[in-house]
This record gives structure tokens, sequence and C-alpha cells, in this order.
């Protein structure tokens, strides 16, 4: 029987096919040539010179060539959208952002757009943190359980452990990756964990307590995982009164050279270089009550603070142990660990029976949570609370003791939030085979908007990532974090050849050797100066001898400037230039004799050269010999500041360099993975544009961003 509909189709078969041909061709043009017409050949040829240039990261000529696509068709969307990156990776944000909200205006829709769009405007004014909202129990899965957890806080990168006690007198640390899924689980560390209490960090180990066995262990983060047993450093620590010597030692934390421990039967603290050497105990002065319990601690540069569990007390010591205030807030019954929020600028308290605390540095108790809202709808009252702390994206989690349960508290907006997504370059020179430099990122909190951080995420995997090449799903992604050049420190090295600088010219190998000394065979230098020019005195080399050689070759072959000011932008922007297309830890290292003048960064602002270097992911450090005349200017010293800073370096005065600066260099975050798959498309297609279309997910986040590239 014939289908009732077939009578109208073959009348209007052939109606129907031109009207499906037009729209289909609408539709394919509509993707990449918005518009039709006798000039739109120009435009793509425009384009496609300008998409080589970017990938050649020659940004300011691709903005040229992109401008003219623009030009010959101002509907030109792909032209458009690659103008606005090109913009923001040459360091003008003002004008990329233009270019996104222009093309915003003719696609509402696009999610892409109104993404970059927001993540261009981070560097605004700090917003109020999120409200939270309980999210879930972490899981006790197969292989990850906990039991009677003590401690949750945030190891290396963006990962989280637990501590618990567990079972029969062996006790665990369980890891968490950065999407919440448990990767580890130890019970021996240098020696069983039995009661593990809390645990801190520096750059090379993890010092955990252990409450029973009265020691302090300590987790090399450099050994292999089924190995560390045996090559972690022995564990400090027996029971005793002495000096190295604990009595149910608690809370832990660190600061630059040492750790602070909670010797908590003993009623003391204990300040412990980070090679395992004794430095001093803190009691409380005679005539005072004597410490009794401490428990938690919290330190930093200026400060410890710790609370009592024996005295429902709150102790704040100056840098050297001295008191200088005491709270007991009547809310305060038996308080454990204490951490400080720098996003809030608040303390937590975990009372094991009022909940989690949230106090101000004057000790008032802001306001408390006693409990969760679970899903059916019921109120849960926290057992007996031991910890609390933050992670890098603003999730709480309440290790609760008593019922033996981590609860995970979420930002309300994190639900309906989005990734930020940019894709950096597109490698198609082995072609089928393609690499995509990304980055993910998440909206940063309001200590890193004030200080123009961006929150990048460095722990997906290939699963949480994929890619469609016109609309088709790719398989077999790899994702590679560029792991394999994360000890390569690729260093471009400015120097001031000013008058004032001739005067430390016999100083500065000295502090050079703190960098040079420590090459590596795959490390490269390359040196540039500025005066009356700006000069590449090297190439990109690791010869110690030949790099110290060509500094004092830069300072004695002219005349030196009285001021170098008048290049020090253009300097500063070549020497950023140059490390674009290297791979690995890129730095610029800038040594001056400290002038500066913002009405005087010219052709290129201040501003542009923190966003190009920011953008490219290259830290600016800044070594200044500060000399009077030149810190004499109002406000040079604090334009140097602002430039190390705003970049991720770090500014030094020359006489106070850090002898492990050159360590410091080489701990600078990598933030690109590289995707790679074999393409769809056929070699014959050779000249045609393939749509991209990247996606990455991170716990309850989406994000997608479009690109493409030309078959080779």
């Amino acid at each position: 029987m014939p289908r009732q509909g077939a009578p109208f189709l073959r009348r209007y078969r052939i109606a129907i096919i031109v009207a499906a041909l037009i729209l289909t061709a609408g539709v394919g043009y509509a993707v990449f040539f918005p518009t039709l017409g006798i000039r739109q050949n120009l435009a793509e040829e425009e384009f496609q010179k300008a998409w080589l240039l970017f990938q050649d990261r020659k940004y300011d000529a691709a903005i040229e060539k992109l401008s003219q696509a623009l030009n010959i068709n101002p509907q030109f969307h792909w032209a458009r959208r690659f103008l606005a990156q090109a913009y923001y990776f040459s360091g003008q944000k003002a004008e990329a952002l233009t270019e996104y909200e222009t093309l915003a205006r003719a696609m509402p829709h696009d999610l892409t757009l109104r993404a970059h769009i927001e993540s261009l405007s981070f560097m605004g004014e700090g917003t109020t943190p999120s409200e939270l909202e309980f999210l879930r129990v972490v899981p006790r899965s197969q292989g990850y359980r906990y039991n009677r957890p003590t401690f949750v806080g945030s190891l290396h990168s963006d990962q989280l452990a637990v501590l618990s006690l567990g079972n029969f007198e062996i006790g665990n640390m369980v890891s968490y990756s950065a999407q919440g899924e448990p990767f580890e689980n130890r019970h021996r560390v240098s020696g069983r964990l039995n009661y593990p209490m809390g645990f801190a960090q520096n750059e090379e180990e993890i010092w955990i307590s252990d409450f029973k066995e009265d020691k302090i262990h300590r987790l090399n983060k450099n050994a292999k995982r089924y190995l560390s047993y045996f090559f972690n450093p022995q564990a400090i620590g027996k029971t005793g009164e002495g000096n190295l010597q604990f009595r149910s030692p608690a809370g832990i934390c660190h600061r630059p050279g040492e750790f602070i421990i909670a010797d908590s039967g003993n009623n003391r603290l204990q300040r412990i270089a980070d090679n395992g050497q004794f430095i001093a105990s803190i009691t409380r002065p005679a005539g005072a009550d004597a410490m009794q319990t401490p428990f938690g601690v919290y330190c930093d540069n200026d400060a410890i603070w710790i609370t009592e569990s024996g005295a429902a007390r709150i102790t704040h010591f100056d840098r050297y142990g001295n008191i200088v205030e005491e709270f007991s807030p009547s809310e305060l019954k038996k308080p454990r660990h204490i951490t400080y929020d720098a996003d809030l600028q608040q303390f937590m308290v975990a009372d094991e029976s009022a909940g989690v605390l949230f106090m101000d540095a004057s000790g008032k108790i802001l306001r408390k949570t006693a409990g969760y809202m679970n899903p059916g709808g019921r109120f849960v009252t926290f057992a007996r609370p031991y910890a609390a702390a933050y992670d890098a994206f603003r999730n709480l989690y309440v290790a609760d003791y008593g019922s033996s349960e981590v609860v995970q508290f979420s930002p309300v907006g994190e639900k309906f939030g989005q990734l930020y997504l940019r894709v950096e370059k597109v490698n198609s020179a082995k072609f089928p085979m393609l690499g995509v430099y990304v980055t993910v990122a998440v909206e940063p909190n309001a200590a890193q908007r004030s200080k123009g951080i961006t929150n990048y995420l460095t722990e997906l995997k290939a699963e949480d990532f994929k890619i469609m090449e016109n609309d088709a799903s790719v398989g077999n992604l790899g994702a590679e974090y560029l792991k394999q050049f994360d000890d390569v420190l690729q260093l471009t090295l400015l120097i001031s050849r000013s008058t004032r600088m001739r005067e430390y010219e016999t100083q500065l190998p000295w502090v050079l050797d703190h960098i040079l000394t420590r090459l590596r065979e795959k490390d490269r230098v390359r040196l540039f100066s500025h005066g009356s020019d700006i000069r590449r005195e090297s190439e990109f080399i690791n010869s110690r001898l030949k790099l110290l050689q060509s500094v004092k070759q830069s300072l004695s072959e002219d005349a030196p400037v009285p001021s170098a000011m008048p290049t020090l932008s253009a300097g500063l922007f070549d020497a950023t230039t140059e490390l674009l297309t290297r791979e690995g830890k890129r730095i610029l290292l800038y040594i001056t004799d400290g002038e500066a003048d913002d009405d005087q960064f010219t052709p290129y602002s201040k501003e542009r050269l923190i966003e190009y270097a920011r953008a490219n992911h290259i830290a600016v450090y800044v070594v200044s010999f500060e000399h009077p005349q030149s810190v004499a200017v109002a406000g040079a010293k604090e334009s140097l500041h602002e430039l190390a800073e705003k970049t991720g370096g770090v500014y030094y005065r020359a006489l106070d360099i850090d002898p492990q600066i050159e360590s410091v260099m080489r701990r600078q975050k990598e933030v690109r993975y590289l995707l790679s798959y074999q393409s769809l498309a056929r070699r014959d297609m050779r000249g045609q544009y393939i749509d991209l279309r990247v996606m990455a997910r991170f716990r309850q986040r989406r994000g997608l961003e479009l690109s493409g590239y030309f078959i080779p």
C-alpha cells in the first residue's frame, strides 16, 4: 500500500530538491563563508595567509591580513574570530573584547563567544564568592575506602587528599584527582600509617603526623608511586619530651623553610626545618596558662594560629611564637583543625560539637555550618567534624570523623558554569596526524582575580576531551600535558645597557651564576640587550661561558646610554616574542638598574606587555640593582614589581636574589595540553578548511571552543 504522502512528494519533488540544495548550500557557507560574492575569493586568500601567520605566532602580521579580509567582507565571521584571537595573544585585550562583542551581536546564541567575553572580563573588580550547597558525600569506593576521616586538604596541583584512621589501627591517605575521582590509597609512607592526623607540604615532600606512633612521616613527591616506600626519607621523631620527640602530634603547617607541628601531648609547638633539623619549641610564656592540647595549626610568614582543644581557645602568635591575641568565643567548644581561606580572608575552624565555624582575624564568629540538607530534604547534622578546607575551585570539604563521611559542598553557580577553552595552535605539519594546543580554565576566585591569575585546569585526561571535525567525532584522541618539556628551561635574558647599569658590571656574573651554573643539556638561553637599540647578543644556547662572554661584550662594546628607558618596552616585547614558539618552561629574565616609568612605556604600554606575556604563559622575572637615582623616580620600583607579579614571575633586589632562583623558575606551571589524533579528512582535499570543535568536561561543567585548519 503506497504511503499517504507519496502523491504530494511526487508532485513537488523538483521544488523540494531545489529548496534542499539551496538550504544545504546556505548552511554550508554559513559555517565558514557567511556571505557570497565575487570578492569572497579574495577574502578567503587573505584569511588563509593570516591563518598561516597565526600558527607561526606572528600575531601582528596575522592581524593585518585578517583586517584586510574583513575589509573585503565585513561578514566573514571566521576571519573576525581569528582576529579576536590574534588580538588576545598579542596582548591587546580591549581590541579582542571588541571583536568578540561584534561577533556576539551577529551570533547571539554562540556560547563560545559569551565564554570569551566573560573570560576577558575576569580582570575587573572582584565578585562576592558564590553560596555553597550540598553536592555529595565523597564516595568510599572499592579500594579507596576511608573510615573515620581526620583531615582533608589540597596536595600539589589540583589534587585533594583525605587522611583517615581506618580500621584495626591501619590508617590511610586517599588521594583524588581534580575531577574528584580517587586514584591512590596509601597505607605506608616512611612506615605504616596508624593514626594520621594532618599533613602539610613543601616543594619536595609531604609530611604527615601520626598521632599514635609519635612520629612525622615524610613522603617524597618525586618517588615512583609503587616504590615510594623504599625511597622516602626516614620518619622524624619518637615518643618523648625532647627536641624532635612527640606525644600525639596533630596539626601541621608549612611556611618557607620550616614545618610547624602541634605536639599536643607535650602542650607545645615544634618548629622543624625542611631538612628535618630542629629549630625551636613554642610554648606559652611563664606566668600564663600552659597550652592545653594544641591540635590545629595554621601559619604564614607573619603569624601562627592554633586551636587548643582542652581550653576551647584559639591563640594567635607572631612569627616567632609570641602571643598576639587569644580568643574564646562562646560558639567554640572542642576545636580541631584550623585553616585559612585567602579568598574570603577568614579562618575555618572544625569544632567537634559546634560544626564548622567561620571566623575573622579579630576572633569574631561570622557564621557556622552545622550540617547539610541531603537530597531527600532531611537536614543531617555533622557528628564530629575534624577538618574543613576549600579546594582550588571553591568546593568546601568537611571531614566528619563521627559519621565517617567527607561532605562536599559546591558553589551554586558551578552547576551552571562553563569551562573556558582556548585553542592556541593547530599543528597540521604531519597531516593526517594533528596536534591541537589547548588550555582549559574555570572562573578564578576573588583572590586570583585581584592578582590577574587565570585558574587553569592541569589534571584533565584524554577521556575528558572530545574533538569534532566537520561535525564528525574523531577517535583515539590523545591528551598530553606537555610533560616531556617539563624539565626544559627556555629563557630569554634581557639586560639594560644604561650608564647606571655599567656600575654593576662586575657583579653581573655573580647574579647570573645562580642560573647559568645549573643549566641542563636541553635548556636554552638567548641574550638580549637594550640601550640606544635592541640587540640579539646570542642564539639559544646552554653554554655558561659563552653567555657570560656575550654579557661582558654587550656592556663593553659601546659607550652605554645615560638612559635605556626609550627601548625598554620594545626590548621586553622582542624578548617575549622570541619565546612564543619554544617548548618548555618559558621565562623572561630582565636585569636592570631599576629604571622604569609608566609614562615612557612606548611603543608598548606596560599593560600590553603584561597581557602579552600572560596570554602566552610567559613569566617575567625582574632582577633590579635598585640604583638610588633609578628607584628615586616615583613608581619605578612598583612598576617593575607589577610587571613581574602579574605575569607570574618574581621581583628580586639583585643583592638579595634567591640563590634558588633557577629552581623557582623551573616550578613554573605548564598549562597547555597537546591533543593529538588522526584526521578524518583526505589528502586530496588539500587547501580545504576543516572546521574543529574542541570540547572538555570538568565535574559538572562543560566547555566548547571553535577553531580549524587548512589541509596542507
